[in-house]
């Protein structure tokens, strides 16, 4: 189930690719992000799903997918929660989620919209495509922009400098960065439902 969301996924981004960057696609799926739940959990299996929507008194089979935003090999570094993104089937049950949260494992999860940011390349820290389609001829880090892969990185934080939008004090992933913000605000201006807290509905507490 997995690949074949990511899949869905990553033929509707080639085919906006194909099109421009003015055309969007969305899938019959709304996505939310769980935070903090017990990397313990096997969300990929359709009965832990089903526990979850009987606990949380949701439609059965409301939760379409589920998974890891990052695959918890964490276990091994001792980490014991990471965030997931959970594929919903309605919007009404997306909703009701984001505004009560979800009850997993005994408490109470927040819950929001999955507002994807564009696609950086971890190669040459620019937006618009991945490392493997990069044509730079050397990585530039993306903790302090020299000239070298970022996991090779020794630079301390008071030396971090950001390859996009040339300022000292943070890095490329940095959310405060212009240059992220500016893209941000671009996918608003052409995505208006994303300036919401839900997905809008006829329920006028979603506009």
């Amino acid at each position: 189930e997995e690949a074949q969301w990511l899949g869905e996924r990553t033929r509707l981004e080639s085919f906006c690719k194909a099109w421009g960057a003015e055309v969007t696609a969305r899938s019959n799926y709304h996505e939310v992000v769980v935070e903090f739940i017990p990397v313990s959990l096997d969300l990929e299996d359709e009965w832990m799903r089903r526990m979850i929507e009987s606990t949380n008194n949701l439609q059965q089979g409301s939760i379409a997918m589920a998974r890891w935003i990052k695959k918890p090999e964490l276990r091994r570094s001792g980490q014991q929660v990471a965030h997931a993104i959970f594929a919903m089937r309605s919007r009404s049950e997306a909703n009701r989620i984001i505004g009560e949260g979800i009850l997993i494992a005994g408490k109470y999860l927040e819950v929001r919209k999955n507002l994807s940011d564009p696609v950086r390349c971890m190669k040459c820290q620019h937006y618009g495509h991945i490392a493997k389609e990069c044509e730079a001829v050397v990585d530039t880090c993306g903790r302090c922009g020299g000239h070298h892969p970022t996991r090779d990185c020794i630079a301390p934080k008071d030396k971090f400098f950001c390859a996009l939008c040339r300022e000292p004090g943070h890095g490329a992933a940095s959310r405060s960065c212009a240059v992220l913000q500016k893209k941000l605000r671009e996918r608003c201006e052409r995505d208006s439902e994303r300036i919401y807290r839900f997905f809008v509905t006829e329920e006028p507490e979603t506009w």
